[in-house]
């Protein structure tokens, strides 16, 4: 926590980073999901998109955040120069790290979509998780966690 000349303590902000592609149907599906996390937790973390689109044109993705209201900052990675540095392989994939790159999360959003490639209920809402933790000052619990998605080809 950072404290003011005022007394009043404020958390820090968290990068959270969103690697995505924009014709990925899962990562589609996750996209509301990801809107109500940037929403709950818009006083903990500034939320960014990575669109991993080989060859997409801008026209494409903008259309793609406007389809979906988000109201974050995005940038484009159609050489995967990004996903190559954080190590996702797949996408959506999450990382939340500070503001001097330090990592707290990698991983999914939640388990709603397992390894028998259905959708189900989410049991563990890991990201919901990593960001709650963070908020109240506290270590992420689980710090990595598989995801199922489309693979990205480096």
């Amino acid at each position: 926590m950072i404290a003011l000349s005022l007394g009043i303590l404020l958390a820090p902000k968290y990068q959270t980073w969103f690697f995505v592609n924009s014709d990925c149907p899962i990562a589609r599906r996750f996209t509301p999901e990801m809107r109500r996390i940037m929403k709950d937790f818009a006083q903990t973390a500034d939320f960014r998109f990575v669109y991993e689109d080989e060859g997409a044109r801008l026209s494409v993705i903008k259309a793609h955040h406007r389809e979906y209201q988000l109201e974050c900052p995005f940038l484009l990675d159609p050489s995967h120069k990004f996903a190559k540095q954080f190590k996702v392989k797949t996408v959506p994939t999450v990382v939340i790290m500070s503001t001097s790159d330090q990592v707290f999360y990698h991983g999914r959003i939640d388990d709603s979509y397992g390894n028998d490639f259905k959708w189900h209920e989410p049991k563990k809402r890991d990201l919901r998780n990593a960001l709650g933790a963070l908020k109240l000052g506290k270590a992420v619990p689980i710090k990595v966690t598989p995801v199922v998605g489309c693979a990205l080809n480096p």
